[in-house]
């Protein structure tokens, strides 16, 4: 009898068991609950991230994808530069602050032109950037700027008219070169100090090839430059990039090449990503073997496309004194440049309304005294990206 009580009461305490083990709190049934619980649970969680990385790929690949011109016409200013491609995928590069003109053209070869809301500029691109640029091996003496002791491993191709021929630039020569200074005028406190601001002609001498190195290693890393839509405007402090009254040598502000120089300058003054300046002569050639190309004639007769009337206008005022959407490069007011000639002299571009179309197209080159005042001689404003 004592057995069988005991019998039985292990027998309950085996159920007992049994039953907790199966449907208790930490039970098998329970334990498979929470587990299908879970399970779903992680299955909706691994839904939900899968969902987030399709999402983020897709983001990613429509962010990554190669932006348009088209996309950005009229639109917002760029919060950075960035390079973007035309309708037929080629590149250009747009400085942070800059936005594209709502007047632009999406196809670099028609222009395309930028706008901070004030000043505007037309993309020049550059596929060779040695046929700019003539560079001393490393190794080898550089090149010394005229009377002083400033030095320089790169320098200008210049190109001649009717044609792709050059001629050396160099540094310490008489003939057309950049970059260099005026003996004549350059070592005067008149003009280097009371107009520029610099200490000696050395500081100058400086000051001009650290900036022609920085546009060349532009010009190389992104395969172009802006160039000014239209010549100088406004004054020598506040100078414009807008269709309006041209600056002149001749004005009070400017009075010469010095003026119109610092007043290039003073076009951008705020903005880290790029820096503005006056043309140089081989940005110059850049730009008209590169309208030739597109059709436009700039080395025998630019009558068609320029102000060659006896009389100036304001720039930007007339809609076919324009090639590429670049006003005024042909006729109207000599443009002055950085090239240097002889010891006295600064290379004027462009032709002037009082000359003939032929006799003075596009890519002429005049010169002019760089201290002296003349109404015919204004300037042209390029940006390159810093």
């Amino acid at each position: 009898m004592i057995a069988l009580v005991v019998t039985i009461i292990v027998l309950l305490i085996l159920a007992a068991v049994a039953i907790n083990l199966t449907i208790g709190e930490n039970g098998i049934f329970t334990r498979a609950q929470n587990a299908t619980e879970k399970w779903q649970e992680a299955e909706v969680n691994e839904q939900h991230e899968m969902n987030g990385v399709v999402n983020f790929i897709e983001n990613y690949n429509k962010n990554q994808g190669p932006k348009k011109v088209a996309d950005v016409v009229g639109g917002d200013k760029f919060e950075k530069t960035e390079t973007i491609q035309d309708d037929n995928g080629k590149e250009v590069t747009i400085p942070k602050d800059f936005s594209v003109h709502p007047d632009s053209n999406t196809v670099v070869d028609e222009g395309i032109i930028i706008t901070d809301g004030t000043n505007e500029f037309v993309w020049v691109p550059v596929d060779d950037p040695s046929t700019m640029f003539e560079e001393i091996p490393e190794g080898e003496e550089p090149a010394t700027l005229t009377g002083v002791e400033t030095t320089t491993n790169i320098y200008s191709k210049l190109r001649q008219r009717n044609g792709d021929s050059y001629t050396s630039g160099a540094p310490g020569t008489t003939g057309i070169r950049e970059p260099d200074v005026l003996t004549s005028y350059d070592t005067n406190p008149q003009y280097y100090q009371n107009i520029l601001g610099f200490g000696s002609t050395k500081a100058m001498a400086d000051s001009m090839v650290a900036e022609y190195k920085a546009m060349s290693v532009s010009v190389k890393k992104y395969h172009g430059f802006w160039i000014g839509r239209y010549e100088l405007t406004g004054t020598v402090e506040t100078p414009t990039v807008k269709a309006g009254d041209v600056l002149t040598a001749s004005s009070s502000e400017a009075g010469n090449w010095y003026g119109l120089y610092k007043a290039c300058q003073n076009v951008i003054k705020n903005n880290t990503d790029v820096k503005s300046t006056m043309i140089y002569g081989c940005q110059w050639d850049e730009t008209m073997s590169w309208l030739n190309k597109c059709g436009y004639n700039t080395d025998t007769d630019s009558s068609s496309w320029g102000n060659y009337s006896g009389s100036p206008i304001n720039t930007g005022s007339v809609s076919t004194y324009k090639a590429n959407e670049i006003f005024d490069l042909a006729g109207n007011y000599y443009d002055w440049t950085q090239e240097a000639y002889s010891t006295n002299y600064r290379v004027l571009r462009g032709g002037s309304c009082d000359n003939s179309g032929s006799s003075s197209p596009a890519a002429d080159r005049g010169n002019s005294r760089a201290g002296s005042s003349y109404g015919s001689d204004s300037a042209r404003a390029t940006l390159y990206i810093a």
